[in-house]
């Protein structure tokens, strides 16, 4: 055996170099003392086949040399964190979009009462109500995903499920690799995830298109029963708040301010009738005048006797061109000036979906009580809009 230290030549099978003490190869030496005994001694245990050479003891000094060769570990996500089962994150899924979801209720209510499309039984959403709704559903809807799984690795609906996101070297997923990993929910969630279903479906590693981008997987987890009841409880909670505000909101909309449902049709509208649309107004904002497309200036529902004029301006959706449309401007309570629910001015139109009402100051002013507007259409109250005269 060829010392490397001092270059001097020893016998065969030698663990240490007999002139400088230094330790031959460890590998070498072990090879050698596999087949050759450096004693001559010859096993005679009766358990040891016959003729048999016994390697000598591995010296305690060589010992730790050989226990600190490389071994090869299996990967974390493997060992440690098995990979979540395809049903425990579809049901996931589902808790976490009735979370989402259950947010157009209250979202929906307060844009129905901002835009007037509140129903005897719960609200309309068209134009302006129906985008802003469905724009904060969707704000909503990523940062709940990003923020959830960018801090604690999962949403409420894993947290019960006992799943979480990592990224691929078992590490938390953070904020970052969260916001990729969501963003490309828009194309996982094509056809009800469909897209995400048959991608993970094929990843040996079950990885939807957003996981294999932002290098992130979904694994078991350790989550306590506390954690679980825990995340239980607050998302049965984020349902009754939801119910509980749009009641609230509902309850608040003065009676004149619900849009009524049309009922059986008249014959003075048959195409309503024939279609089975929902004639209704979708915007009607007083004020002091408005521009020429119809927008209003000096908004308000008070005003003052000496007040020029009092316009109001409006949108109908759901009508057929033809349908006839009216405005009735009432004094509701103006005291001794006139008898209560007095009809100050009519107009009728037809022919339009978008246009203004107005009525102009009478010569003595305007007596200061409570009045109304009321728009018809079809011969039937789509609207009604108080308002009242003040003194300054």
């Amino acid at each position: 055996m060829f010392c490397q230290q001092c270059g001097s030549q020893n016998e065969p099978g030698s663990l240490f170099c007999g002139k400088c003490g230094s330790a031959i190869s460890v590998a070498a030496a072990h090879a050698g003392t596999s087949f050759l005994p450096s004693t001559g001694r010859i096993s005679s245990s009766p358990h040891d086949s016959p003729g048999v050479p016994v390697p000598p003891p591995i010296p305690r000094s060589v010992a730790p040399i050989l226990s600190s060769a490389p071994t090869v570990a299996a990967h974390p996500l493997v060992d440690d964190n098995a990979i979540a089962a395809m049903g425990d994150r579809a049901i996931a899924a589902l808790l976490d979009s009735i979370v989402v979801a259950v947010f157009i209720i209250p979202v929906g209510m307060w844009a129905a009462v901002r835009w007037d499309g509140v129903t005897p039984n719960g609200f309309e959403l068209q134009g302006t109500a129906a985008f802003f709704t469905f724009f904060m559903i969707g704000i909503f809807w990523l940062l709940y995903y990003w923020l959830f799984e960018g801090m604690f690795g999962a949403t409420l609906g894993k947290l019960i499920m006992q799943v979480k996101v990592l990224r691929l070297d078992g590490s938390s997923i953070g904020l970052g690799k969260s916001l990729i990993r969501n963003l490309l929910r828009l194309i996982d969630g094509v056809g009800l995830y469909l897209v995400g279903f048959l991608v993970a479906l094929f990843s040996s590693k079950r990885q939807r298109l957003g996981d294999h981008v932002a290098g992130t997987i979904v694994v078991r987890s350790d989550t306590g029963k506390a954690a679980r009841v825990a995340a239980t409880v607050a998302a049965v909670a984020v349902v009754v708040a939801c119910f509980v505000t749009s009641f609230k909101l509902h309850a608040g909309v003065p009676a004149n301010a619900i849009v009524q449902p049309t009922t059986a049709a008249s014959s003075t509208t048959p195409a309503i009738s024939a279609l089975g649309a929902q004639p209704r107004v979708t915007r009607a904002e007083m004020g002091t005048d408005s521009t020429e497309d119809y927008k209003i200036i000096g908004p308000t529902t008070e005003f003052n006797p000496d007040t020029p004029q009092i316009v109001c301006v409006w949108e109908i959706a759901g009508t057929d061109p033809s349908m006839p449309l009216k405005s009735v401007w009432i004094a509701e309570d103006v005291g001794d000036v006139a008898p209560p629910n007095y009809q100050l001015a009519e107009k009728s139109m037809s022919g339009v979906n978008e246009g203004k009402f107005y009525v102009t100051r009478p010569t003595s002013g305007w007596p200061v009580g409570k009045y109304r507007l009321e728009i018809y259409i079809g011969g039937k109250l789509a609207k009604q809009i108080p308002f009242s005269i003040k003194q300054r």
